[in-house]
């Protein structure tokens, strides 16, 4: 893998990815909503010796999705890997989340992901070589997880995302460009506070109390997440985890109730229905 573009990169997992597929001497271009952390962590890389760029990216606005395309291929010529990385949560019952809220999340988590495909692939394509386009859902896209508060908002908008991957591996059929869904379980990043970047037609960005911070024990490094997201991409995945056991269960307890579902509905009305 020659370049990559990650957008979400200033922190967190992308940042993870970012430096992971910099030590294996791939040129990166680092996008993200906050410019100057992204330029930042570029700064750093470039300084280890990799070749890094740093561009400004708005996962909820299409011109900006565009732009950074534009600057990517200008830069790569044709791309390896894009991963449409960016994202944000919003706590609370979906009966009482605020509308701006709602439309903020799905503009990032879930029209975000379709804008970066709308920006990159027709290009990925025409160019004719193999390249992956992975956009990052969340195991929260499987099921319900057991642990944790109500992220309802957030779970909503991840399983659209799991919806636009699957929906982009049946357009891409025939074509050079694979596609991955990443389905992280819990990771140390700033997930927990999201509101700093929140836009202002969603209400303006907001600085929650860094006692609600999770404790970074609780999870993978980005750095470790990351190195599983690659070993997954190099495998070829379509779904790519960073956890094993607490995603099996999630999506087990969904498959069990479906099939039992099913069984229900094959002993009324027999198995050829």
């Amino acid at each position: 893998m020659n370049n990559a573009v990650i957008i979400g990169a200033a922190t967190g997992i992308g940042a993870g990815i970012a430096e992971a597929l910099a030590a294996r001497g791939c040129a990166v271009l680092l996008a993200d909503i906050d410019l100057a952390a992204a330029e930042a962590r570029a700064e750093a890389l470039r300084t280890g010796g990799a070749v890094a760029h740093a561009a400004f990216a708005d996962h909820a606005d299409q011109a900006s999705l565009d732009n950074l395309a534009d600057q990517a291929f200008e830069k790569f010529g044709a791309l390896d890997l894009v991963v449409a990385n960016a994202g944000v949560g919003a706590g609370g019952p979906l009966y009482s989340t605020p509308q701006r809220n709602v439309d903020w999340v799905l503009a990032v988590n879930l029209v975000g992901p379709i804008g970066v495909a709308r920006a990159f692939l027709p290009r990925m394509i025409e160019a004719g070589r193999p390249a992956r386009f992975a956009l990052t859902a969340s195991e929260h896209a499987l099921g319900l997880p057991p642990r944790g508060g109500q992220a309802s908002i957030y779970t909503v908008s991840k399983h659209g995302a799991l919806a636009v991957a699957e929906t982009l591996r049946r357009d891409l059929e025939g074509t050079q460009v694979s596609v991955s869904v990443v389905c992280p379980g819990i990771v140390a990043t700033e997930i927990w506070n999201p509101l700093r970047t929140r836009h202002e037609r969603f209400g303006g960005p907001r600085e929650l109390d860094p006692a609600r911070r999770p404790d970074p024990a609780r999870g993978l490094t980005p750095a470790e997440a990351a190195e599983r997201i690659l070993a997954g991409f190099d495998a070829g995945e379509f779904f790519v985890f960073t956890h094993g056991r607490d995603i099996a269960e999630v999506h087990a307890r969904r498959a069990r109730e479906i099939e039992g579902a099913l069984e229900r509905f094959r002993g009324r009305y027999g198995p050829n229905e």
